[in-house]
């Protein structure tokens, strides 16, 4: 009689972590959706809701509006960039290193108070790319804001993954901006 109760037992076991797994599988995949552009995907935790006010360049742009968090794609060609080094309207290299600083000195003209940190280099779907976060004071609206920026280069583009937030939300918001960033997959 035991072997038989054992076997029973087992099965109930079983199928109860099967349960759990499925249950678990929904639930993950209701929390966020993958959005899918033409070059790329990103994951966007549900809560976010889409919009188009955040930037005229960017097809991908989400917001959450209690939480003052706000997060865009752009994407541009590295042959745009290499021309745009050309024609001396950048000082920099043709390089990821010249576009991470190409796009760190845009902010520093337009905020001020500007801080630099957290950077590094990193791989994002095996692509190089910079990792940095970025503080400071908005000269438009003296608001003080906190960006943690991803920019990442294939062999035709750059991408940068902007996401930002008051400054005072940087602790409780930097982990939910790591994990869009690093959600980033090439198609």
């Amino acid at each position: 009689m035991f072997p038989i109760k054992f076997e029973k037992q087992r099965r109930l076991i079983l199928l109860f972590s099967l349960l759990i797994m499925t249950a678990c599988q929904k639930v993950k995949n209701e929390d966020s959706q993958r959005i899918i552009s033409d070059n790329y995907s990103i994951i966007v935790p549900s809560d976010f809701e889409r919009t188009n006010n955040l930037n005229g360049l960017s097809k991908v742009q989400f917001q959450i509006k209690e939480e003052d968090l706000y997060f865009i794609v752009l994407e541009e060609p590295k042959k745009g960039f290499e021309n745009a080094i050309r024609l001396k309207l950048h000082n920099s290299t043709a390089d990821l290193t010249g576009y991470f600083k190409v796009v760190t000195n845009h902010f520093k003209e337009i905020t001020k108070n500007f801080e630099l940190n957290d950077f590094g280099r990193t791989k994002i779907d095996y692509c190089n790319a910079y990792l940095f976060s970025m503080s400071g004071i908005e000269l438009e609206n003296n608001k003080s804001v906190f960006y943690r920026f991803g920019i990442i280069e294939d062999n035709e583009n750059y991408y940068q993954i902007m996401s930002w937030t008051n400054i005072k939300n940087k602790q409780k918001l930097i982990g939910k901006m790591d994990k869009i960033i690093h959600s980033f997959e090439l198609r």
